[in-house]
């Protein structure tokens, strides 16, 4: 039995200015080619055509956590579809009307559309924060039920053969992948390692597929038998995906399109290599077998935060079997104590042998606002060096700090490192670690107290810069908010200077004044943050203005201040935080980066 292979190709990246919850191919302004469209945490939503010319942008409802265009209902060719964080599915008209809603119950995680009822249009199956999995009708009622038994991560649609119980295949957090049939029936299909995060149904000149990313930036392309027959790499997390098929005279172009922190790259999927057995394919969940003999595909460069060690030097990162990775990984991340800048980096050895001589070098960093001054937790060496005997077999780490003394009040650069060892074969071996990039300002400020009066007239005559950031729907009650940012403020190391709580008609108004010096050039510094809001909804309205006499000031700190009350990535090594996660954080519940494994901080009010 012959086996037709995937190859993909990279066409484009376009980055927008925070992490996409949504990618989407589609005809949405009526020409022959499908655009393909990205919805990001800024409220944006960006289309863009196949050659990557963008041909529209516009604003989209804060609230909205999953996004596609279908044939829903029986009245129109077209409608937009949405998922929230209120509980709520939306179906509107191409104009943006109304057609229908359907309260779910629960946040929407995931959502996908397809024919599962076979009748001419599509129906909606939603993935629900509380484990549940509905199916709705054209009309937005429910036609099915499926209660999960741990988090839902993603969710598709499609006919894989007459093995599977029915169309819908669901990804659990702890990577299972369950089939649900229309009556909510289920069974277990697999279970994946390496901490998939999406799934996509695919079908491929007539073969099909189901499409797996995972956090790690692996895709992974399987056919009915599980067993794989593409694959890529891409740099970060995939957080969602999508495909289409274009039929032309001649040809079927099959896209992909990717989401992956602020990104989204589209991929072509083409016909590669033909096997003339299944004898050299492997699984998707085995354990312990080799990867499968593919073409070589061009490919991204590491992933940031976690990186394998490559077997020769190359730009291209390895690609990897969904086994728990036999590999040397590199974890790192900085941030301000005791008026220090720290770097930490961490390398763990998954291989089933010891490494030896591992010398973790720093090869530059911003030395206008930066003195490397030691290193903690390593063996006595230079200050720009760590040197460590070895690294134990399967799990052992090594964790030196690398302490700066800041020179400036504004800290901007990247610290470059280079890690260096001898494998078992008494090979040298070199990890270039990603790049860390340095933006901090707060940890640096003394507070400075002065009255209401001449806060308004620094902020109004003196100060030269004024930055205003985005409106911010944060997930906490407004005069909850208001709280936690009283604060916060005091912690960033601003003095209140002034602040007021309004209560009218059912309405929160709150404005925190905080006001600072820098600790080197005692530049000034004033902020303004304003929170509205409905008293007792679990939405708030967050806006942060910042007033500054140096410029370089006013980004960063309208992006401290930003993350710390809507994360999007974990502080320690950077990865993308779920939207549950986020969520599980601000109601005060303990969470666990996905990626690291540090626990994820809400703000205090302590």
């Amino acid at each position: 039995m012959t086996v037709q292979l995937i190859k993909v190709r990279p066409l484009w990246t376009r980055q927008f200015k925070r992490s996409v919850y949504a990618c989407i191919i589609a005809n949405l302004i009526g020409d022959p080619d499908p655009e393909v469209i990205g919805c990001s945490f800024n409220a944006e939503m960006k289309a863009f055509n196949l050659k990557g010319d963008e041909v529209f942008l516009t604003e989209f409802a804060s609230n909205i956590t999953c996004f596609k265009i279908a044939s829903v209902s029986n009245e129109f060719a077209i409608e937009l579809i949405s998922g929230a964080l209120d509980g709520y599915v939306y179906v509107m008209d191409i104009k943006g009307n109304s057609i229908w809603s359907k309260e779910v119950g629960s946040s929407v995680i995931c959502m996908e559309s397809g024919d599962i009822i076979n009748d001419p249009k599509e129906e909606i199956i939603v993935g629900l924060e509380n484990q549940h999995l509905i199916g709705l009708d054209n009309d937005g009622k429910e036609f099915l039920k499926y209660i999960a038994k741990e988090p839902i991560l993603d969710c598709t649609i499609g006919y894989l053969s007459d093995n599977f119980l029915g169309k819908i295949f669901v990804l659990l957090k702890s990577g299972k992948i369950i089939n649900v049939d229309n009556n909510g029936n289920s069974v277990f299909v697999s279970q994946l390692q390496n901490g998939p995060t999406s799934i996509s149904f695919c079908e491929f000149y007539g073969q099909p597929t189901l499409i797996i990313g995972n956090r790690a930036g692996s895709i992974k392309i399987i056919n009915s038998d599980l067993e794989i027959i593409g694959k890529y790499s891409l740099e970060d997390k995939i957080t969602t995906m999508d495909n289409a098929i274009m039929l032309s005279k001649y040809n079927e172009d099959v896209f992909l399109v990717v989401a992956s922190k602020n990104t989204i790259t589209l991929l072509s999927l083409r016909k590669g290599k033909v096997l003339e057995s299944n004898k050299e394919l492997v699984k998707i969940d085995a354990q312990l077998q080799l990867p499968p003999v593919l073409e070589p595909e061009p490919v991204s460069e590491q992933p940031k935060d976690i990186q394998a060690e490559p077997d020769k030097p190359s730009k291209s990162a390895p690609t990897t079997s969904d086994v728990i990775p036999q590999t040397v990984q590199v974890l790192r991340g900085g941030q301000i104590e005791g008026g220090d800048y720290i770097f930490k980096v961490k390398v763990i050895n998954n291989k089933i042998y010891n490494i030896t001589d591992v010398d973790i070098h720093i090869l530059s960093y911003p030395e206008e606002s930066l003195v490397l001054s030691r290193v903690d937790g390593h063996q006595k060496t230079s200050t720009d060096r760590a040197k460590f005997h070895k690294i134990s077999k399967g799990g052992g780490f090594v964790s030196p700090s690398f302490v700066f003394k800041p020179k400036k009040d504004c800290l901007k650069g990247k610290i470059h490192a280079v890690i260096n060892f001898i494998d078992e074969e008494d090979r040298i071996k070199t990890i270039n670690v990603e790049p860390h990039d340095i933006r901090i300002i707060c940890g640096l400020l003394r507070p400075k107290k002065v009255t209401n009066e001449e806060f308004e007239q620094l902020t109004s005559d003196l100060l030269t810069f004024k930055k205003v950031g985005e409106d911010l729907t944060i997930y906490y009650k407004p005069e909850q908010l208001y709280q936690k940012l009283f604060v916060l403020l005091k912690n960033k190391n601003f003095a209140i200077i002034d602040s007021e709580q309004q209560d009218s008609s059912g309405k929160f108004f709150g404005v925190i004044k905080g006001f600072a010096e820098g600790s080197f050039k005692k530049n000034a510094v004033g902020l303004k943050l304003s929170i509205t809001g409905t008293i007792g909804e679990q939405f708030s309205t967050l806006k942060v203005e910042v007033f500054a006499e140096d410029k370089d000031m006013t980004p960063s700190i309208i992006s401290e201040f930003e993350n710390a009350v809507n994360p999007q990535s974990c502080p320690e090594c950077e990865e993308n935080i779920p939207i549950d996660l986020v969520k599980q954080m601000m109601t005060g519940s303990i969470a666990y980066c996905e990626a690291c494994g540090s626990q994820l901080h809400e703000l205090s009010e302590e």
